[in-house]
């Protein structure tokens, strides 16, 4: 079974987040540890620019995560997080709130394909292991937040636009990280799929009503053209007709 896109980055950050608590890792480690694994998984480079954690305050945010495109496609970046933080009950594992603020969506459509199907399509299987697993940690997630995400759309039929999609509210999971990711995941990758469609049909509805009130508009104003030509040329005969009487206008 393969492993889902963007629920495999928040998998490794969420294990990272709740294993500062009993290994004491370093903000370096965790950055290392989400670019190494989120690439591996998703079998394209994910990259990070810097991690910060407060086990005081219970506060850790992951600033410059980017996850690139595949080959083909215009834009570096499939998606980029300027700030991910996320509130942590380190003690009772529990996570309070995960907030992705302002991403931005590069989706490029080419004909009936596109780039996120793409990156799916090259994401490699994840293989059985016959080494024995530790037991995976249960932990909450009160409330994941996605805000004011901006969509970069390039398709072949509109061209290059832009939108801030609809925020994405998830509340009250619990599981595994593994569970939770793929839950998390069905439910972006769904809200982005519909946000997307929705965006280019309203679009094109938008384009094609808009050539068929020109084409009208165009048709009407030819139709007068017409019909002041032929009256034009009706004046013209009359007094062509005039001037052999005698009656017309020297």
């Amino acid at each position: 079974m393969k492993k889902l896109l963007i629920g495999v980055a928040i998998l490794v950050a969420i294990i990272a987040i709740t294993a500062t608590i009993f290994v004491g890792q370093m903000d370096q480690l965790i950055a290392d540890a989400i670019e190494t694994e989120g690439s591996a998984a998703l079998g394209s480079e994910v990259r990070v620019a810097k991690v910060e954690t407060k086990l005081r305050e219970g506060i850790a945010t992951i600033n410059g995560l980017t996850i690139a495109n595949p080959g083909g496609y215009k834009a570096p970046h499939a998606i980029s997080v300027a700030n991910f933080t996320a509130d942590v009950d380190y003690e009772n594992q529990i996570v309070e709130q995960i907030l992705i603020d302002q991403p931005v969506i590069n989706a490029e459509m080419k004909g009936q394909q596109n780039n996120f199907e793409d990156l799916l399509a090259n994401m490699p299987d994840s293989e059985e292991s016959s080494e024995p697993e530790g037991v995976e940690p249960v932990i909450t997630i009160k409330s994941f937040q996605l805000r004011r995400a901006q969509v970069n759309l390039t398709a072949d039929r509109i061209g290059e636009r832009s939108f801030i999609m609809d925020d994405l509210v998830v509340n009250d999971l619990r599981g595994t990280p593994e569970q939770i990711s793929e839950v998390l995941t069905r439910r972006l990758i769904d809200h982005v799929s519909v946000q997307v469609k929705n965006y280019a049909t309203a679009e094109i509805t938008k384009m094609i009503t808009e050539e068929a009130r020109k084409r009208v508009k165009e048709a009407v104003n030819e139709k007068i053209q017409e019909q002041v030509g032929d009256k034009l040329k009706d004046k013209l005969g009359v007094a062509d007709k005039l001037k052999g009487f005698g009656l017309g206008k020297d």
